[in-house]
């Protein structure tokens, strides 16, 4: 299955551009995202508490998860490479 994960900080912004960055990219390479992740969450908030947390302790190993930038992940080099490693 393939994820198009989509993050923002407060209601105040929007999804819309790291949606059509996503799906430019799956344009581009033949692929179709399966389903949509998205949250207004701050980066910082713990793993346990976000959308993103259910989702990888649900992903199975062939499974791909499309962000458009590491930081839609988390919010300093330490938090993303512990998802990463995740």
């Amino acid at each position: 299955m393939i994820y198009g994960y989509i993050r923002v900080s407060t209601d105040k912004q929007t999804t819309e551009n790291q949606a059509f960055e996503i799906n430019c990219f799956s344009k581009k390479n033949k692929i179709r995202v399966d389903k949509w992740i998205k949250e207004t969450i701050s980066g910082t908030s713990a793993l346990d508490k976000r959308k993103l947390g259910h989702l990888l302790k649900n992903m199975q190993p062939e499974d791909i998860l499309l962000t458009t930038e590491l930081s839609r992940l988390g919010r300093n080099l330490l938090q993303v490479m512990s998802i990463l490693n995740y």
